[in-house]
């Protein structure tokens, strides 16, 4: 297999350059007081929002800016370089939006992308379990449909953004 050199578009860099400087302003200078108090940087996601990096991966039609997993790529890994747990926090977002993209209903991208784009929903992921740990094949958490929503039966380890 031959390896393709990388073309980055002047989006690519523009999304680039507006994580950088949210990694540097907001990351930075607030991850070691986030990591030991256990707290979230509303401010960093905030400003994601505003600049249009959460729509970064999510098609035009749908509220995001169409650049794509590239750009994805790229804004996790300048937030990642100064704080890495924002870095996770923030690409759990396309971790949990993307299944809709590839597989979701029209309905379903039309009610779910646009808020992820935005900043309104957060996408959260919960794989891990006490007896299976994170092989998706051992899971025995269930959920069962009823009256007014779903009962969940089972326990998981930890919900990544679920707070």
């Amino acid at each position: 297999m031959e390896l393709q050199d990388i073309v980055f578009t002047d989006a690519h860099k523009d999304v680039r350059e507006k994580a950088r400087k949210i990694a540097v302003d907001l990351l930075l200078p607030n991850a070691a007081k986030h990591d030991k108090d256990g707290s979230y940087n509303e401010a960093a996601m905030n400003e994601s929002a505003k600049q249009k990096l959460l729509g970064t991966w999510i098609p035009k039609e749908f509220g995001g800016t169409g650049i794509g997993i590239l750009g994805l790529a790229l804004v996790v890994e300048e937030f990642s370089r100064c704080d890495p747990a924002f870095g996770v926090a923030f690409a759990v977002n396309a971790l949990g939006s993307i299944p809709i993209i590839v597989g979701g209903t029209e309905e379903q991208k039309k009610r779910y992308l646009p808020k992820v784009a935005s900043g309104e929903y957060a996408c959260c992921f919960a794989l891990s379990e006490k007896f299976a740990g994170s092989d998706a094949g051992g899971l025995s958490v269930r959920a069962e449909k009823e009256v007014g929503g779903w009962r969940i039966f089972g326990e998981k380890k930890w919900t990544t953004n679920g707070s």
